[in-house]
């Protein structure tokens, strides 16, 4: 599951079960999910500044290139800190160093998003990420093209803020391969993960693999929340195929914004 599956929600406050019923992907006749849903469909009303107080810890499992349940979280974004680790299993006989399960070229979109995490404000994050996922999900996905292309869209200066360095490398007019042909002819004649992704975005995604490999997650999408109101300090949600499942404190989209409220009013200074 992307990252821009996993969050985008609704505004502050309540929210109605027809409204929590929009967010679910369209179904066909069986019952099926046809798209995925998006992390951050609107962005334009989304806060460019942080409220006082300390933010509620969250860590989102996911894969950049699988269509698992989608959760949106927009009226939050400015009271979470967001950490990002990316299921997929370590493979030194791979050219990325990595084994994805839906290919190398999710390897490649792991890596980008994880690029985009590290250089860009959240607001902007989400919103080249639903860029990325608006058209023919999973698409190109994982090519340097389409996440230039939504960045910039979204105002982002490719070399200035640190992407193009993170995803391409040094400023020297060429690009590392997004064709995944290409890609693979290259690593077979020895030149492996320098020809598709910079050295930073390289380890970025062999550190996040290491930490979701470690922390035993193997199902996308995976949410984990640090508590300071739960026994044990930590809440653990998984959306597997559209199925919110472990979820005690509810099973919609809605009640995942419900608890990240909770978790925030908790951690703001009380008045005297």
């Amino acid at each position: 599951m992307l990252i821009s599956q996993l969050v985008t929600l609704l505004a502050l406050g309540s929210v109605s079960s027809a409204v929590a019923n929009s967010l679910r992907s369209p179904q066909d006749a069986q019952g099926r999910a046809q798209t995925p849903w998006t992390l951050a469909d609107e962005t334009d009303d989304l806060p460019s500044s942080s409220p006082e107080g300390d933010k509620v810890n969250v860590t989102l499992y996911v894969m950049s290139r699988c269509s698992d349940a989608v959760l949106k979280t927009k009226g939050i974004i400015d009271k979470v800190n967001l950490e990002l680790g990316f299921i997929a299993s370590l493979n030194h006989s791979e050219p990325l160093g990595v084994t994805c399960k839906h290919g190398q070229l999710e390897c490649l979109g792991n890596a980008h998003e994880l690029c985009l995490h590290a250089h860009l404000p959240l607001s902007t994050f989400y919103a080249t990420l639903a860029c990325m996922n608006y058209q023919d999900f999973p698409g190109d996905i994982g090519k340097v093209e389409l996440t230039r292309r939504c960045a910039e869209t979204n105002k982002v200066d490719w070399w200035g803020s640190g992407l193009g360095q993170c995803i391409e490398g040094k400023h020297n007019g060429t690009s590392t391969g997004t064709d995944m042909g290409e890609a693979r002819t290259r690593a077979e004649k020895g030149k492996g993960w320098k020809k598709l992704i910079a050295k930073e975005g390289h380890r970025r995604l062999l550190s996040s693999v290491k930490s979701t490999q470690e922390a035993g997650v193997t199902t996308s999408c995976t949410i984990e929340i640090t508590s300071s109101v739960v026994q044990g300090g930590k809440r653990v949600c998984v959306v597997d195929a559209g199925v919110w499942k472990g979820c005690d404190d509810g099973h919609a989209a809605s009640d995942f914004v419900r608890v990240i409220e909770k978790e925030w009013e908790q951690l703001q200074p009380k008045s005297d």
